[in-house]
C-alpha cells in the first residue's frame, strides 16, 4: 500500500514543530528547576507530582523514575504520583469537589522541604493551582510545568518551565523531556560530580570549593558514579592502603594501577585530603569495616589492584578474592617499589 503524501507532509511538519518547540525551550528555566529537585532528594525530601489526563500520566512516569531508576544504580527516591490513589481520589471528589483531589494529598503527605512538581498545560487547572497553594503554605517547593498561556503560574511557583506552545500534544512531549532531565540531574548528582556535589572531609581544611573533596563519596554515592563510568564504558579500578607516610612507591603504585583503567576508587583509612589531590586518584570512599569485602560486593570495580607481596605462587592469600571473582571482576597485581616500603622510609628518617 502506497502511503499518501499527505500523510508524510503531516508527519513531517509535526516533527519539525516538536523540534523547534524544544530548542526554544528557557535552559536557565530548567536548570534551576533541576538544581531544586537535587537539592531536595540530596537532603532526603520527597517528590510529590501531580497533574490531570496527559499530565496525570506524566506525574506518574516522573515518580517511576525516582523511585526505580532514571539510568544508572542508586538508592530509590521517595517520589508519590497523586494521581494513582482512586479511592482518595474519588472520596475527596465526592466529598470535598475535584478541585482539593490533589491539595488534600498535599496537606496529608507534604512537609517542610519536599518538592511539588505541578504539571497543568493551561496554566490554570484548578485542582493543580490550589495543590501549589497548599504546598506553599507547608513550606514545601513547587516546581511549575506549563504550556504558552501560563506565566502567571509559573511565576508564582519557586521554578517552572513554560513551554512556548499553545498546542497541547507539544507542551506534553517538552513536559516529559523535561522530566527526563530533571531525572538526569538527580543521576549527576547522585554520581557525585563535582559541579553538583562537594562533600566536606572530616578534619580537612580544604574548602567545599576544593576540586579534590569533590572526589570522596559516600558508598551510595560511589555506587551511583560506579554506574555512571559503566554507562560510558569505562573501567573502574580499585585499590586501596594506608598512606601514614607518602612516598613515591606509593605514587608508583597508584599509577600502576590507574594503567588498569580508565578511573580509580581508592578506599582510604588516612590522609584523605591529601589523597584527593592527586590527579591519578579519581574517587575516594571511607568505610569503617576492617576489611573491604562488604563494600566491594556493592560497588563492584572491574578490576582490584593489590601489591606483589599477594601475587601467586608464593604471596600471602586475597582475603576479597571470592567476592571480587563472585561478580566478575579480576585482580592484578603490582610489583613493590625496591627501597621505597613505609617501613624502610621511617627508618630513614628515624636515622
Amino acid at each position: 500500500m502506497t502511503r499518501a503524501p499527505s500523510l508524510e507532509r503531516l508527519v513531517r511538519a509535526t516533527l519539525l514543530d516538536g523540534a523547534r518547540v524544544r530548542i526554544d525551550l528557557d535552559v536557565a528555566a530548567i536548570a534551576r528547576a533541576a538544581e531544586l529537585m537535587c537539592s531536595a532528594v540530596l537532603a532526603g525530601k520527597k517528590v510529590l507530582l501531580c497533574g490531570n489526563g496527559g499530565s496525570a500520566a506524566d506525574a506518574q512516569h516522573i515518580a517511576a523514575e525516582l523511585v526505580g531508576r532514571f539510568v544508572i544504580e542508586r538508592r530509590p527516591l521517595a517520589a508519590i504520583a497523586l494521581t494513582t490513589d482512586t479511592s482518595a481520589l474519588t472520596a475527596i471528589a465526592n466529598d470535598y469537589g475535584y478541585e482539593h483531589v490533589f491539595s488534600r494529598q498535599v496537606e496529608a503527605l507534604g512537609a517542610e522541604g519536599d518538592v511539588l512538581i505541578a504539571i497543568t498545560t493551561s496554566g490554570t487547572s484548578k485542582n493543580v493551582l490550589a495543590a501549589a497553594t497548599v504546598a506553599r503554605a507547608r513550606g514545601m517547593k513547587v516546581i511549575g510545568l506549563t504550556g504558552g498561556k501560563g506565566a502567571a503560574f509559573v511565576a508564582a511557583c519557586d521554578a517552572g518551565v513554560a513551554v512556548p506552545s499553545t498546542v497541547v500534544a507539544r507542551i506534553q512531549e517538552c513536559h516529559i523531556t523535561i522530566g527526563h532531565l530533571l531525572c538526569e540531574a538527580v543521576d549527576l548528582a547522585f554520581a557525585g560530580s563535582a559541579e553538583q556535589l562537594a562533600l566536606p572531609v572530616a578534619g580537612a581544611a580544604a574548602s567545599p570549593g576544593d576540586a579534590g573533596v569533590a572526589k570522596l563519596r559516600t558508598l551510595d554515592q560511589m555506587m551511583a558514579w560506579r554506574e555512571a563510568q559503566r554507562a560510558q564504558r569505562r573501567t573502574v579500578v580499585w585499590t586501596n592502603g594506608v598512606f601514614d607516610v607518602l612516598h613515591v612507591g606509593h605514587l608508583a603504585s597508584l599509577r600502576g594501577a590507574r594503567q588498569f583503567g580508565d578511573v580509580l576508587i581508592y578506599r582510604c583509612e588516612e590522609r584523605v585530603a591529601l589523597l584527593a589531590a592527586l590527579e591519578l586518584v579519581d574517587a575516594i570512599l571511607v568505610f569503617d569495616d576492617p576489611t573491604p569485602e562488604r563494600v566491594l560486593a556493592q560497588v563492584r570495580p572491574d578490576v582490584h589492584v593489590k601489591g606483589a607481596d599477594y601475587a601467586p605462587p608464593d604471596g600471602k592469600p586475597v582475603p576479597e578474592r571470592a567476592v571480587v571473582e563472585a561478580y566478575g571482576g579480576r585482580i592484578e597485581f603490582l610489583p613493590l617499589v625496591p627501597g621505597r616500603s613505609s617501613t624502610d622510609t621511617l627508618a630513614r628518617l628515624r636515622s
